[in-house]
């Protein structure tokens, strides 16, 4: 409410007809000498370079130390405005500074979106190039990966890492080798049906597409052993 007080001050003092300089100091020593001093009675109250501050502050954002202009300033700026003080000019301009502050926080909503947007979008990209090596496709057959034209339907992009050549799927036992050294060297996941399925190496499942866990001996008791 400031700044639009201020602003109508500076655009009252460039229409009078006794202001030579419609410069921002120039307004600041008018405000000063014409209104305050021969309006008001009021000299020596405050300096232009005060006033001056309060413009560059609060109507043009400069930041600089001017705080903010007293309650009797404000009433003597209103009233020269045509208003009877402050708070009447706060009640003729609420619904100015409601529609400025939705217009702010409508113009803040709009950035933020696009910010998001972009953000997603930036996301996806360095997802999708790093996921994906682009240097040809292949498809899951039965228990492994072949190398397919990339025209085929059914064919996929190349995972990142993924040696699709060495990349099988196991049938598992109770004789079957699950950790080297205490390190896993089996992985497994769920298929699309939710049947346990094990693989030589980690990665994501073929056709369910989500991410393989190394083996447990939580899951070896309870899915393997189990089931012999």
């Amino acid at each position: 409410m400031i700044k639009n007080l201020l602003e109508k001050l500076i655009k009252k003092i460039e229409n009078e007809s006794d202001c030579d300089k419609k410069t921002k100091n120039g307004i600041s020593i008018y405000f000063v000498e014409k209104i305050l001093e021969e309006k008001y009675g009021k000299p020596n109250y405050i300096n232009s370079r005060t006033i001056k501050g309060y413009f560059d502050k609060y109507v043009f954002g400069k930041e600089n130390n001017s705080g903010e202009p007293n309650f009797e300033l404000k009433n003597l700026i209103s009233q020269y405005l045509g208003y009877k003080d402050y708070f009447d000019f706060e009640n003729n301009n609420f619904s100015e500074r409601i529609k400025e502050g939705g217009k702010s926080e409508q113009n803040k909503n709009v950035k933020w979106f696009i910010f998001g947007f972009l953000i997603i979008i930036l996301i996806f990209s360095f997802y999708y190039n790093g996921l994906f090596r682009g240097d040809g496709c292949i498809v899951w057959k039965v228990d492994h990966y072949e190398k397919i034209d990339c025209e085929n339907e059914f064919s996929e992009p190349i995972l990142e890492d993924l040696n699709f050549e060495k990349f099988k799927k196991l049938k598992v036992s109770d004789t079957t080798t699950f950790f080297i050294k205490g390190q896993p060297i089996v992985w497994y996941g769920k298929s699309k049906s939710g049947e346990h399925e094990y693989f030589n190496s980690r990665g994501v499942h073929p056709t369910s597409k989500k991410e393989l866990k190394p083996i447990t001996e939580h899951i070896i008791n309870k899915y393997i052993y189990n089931n012999k």
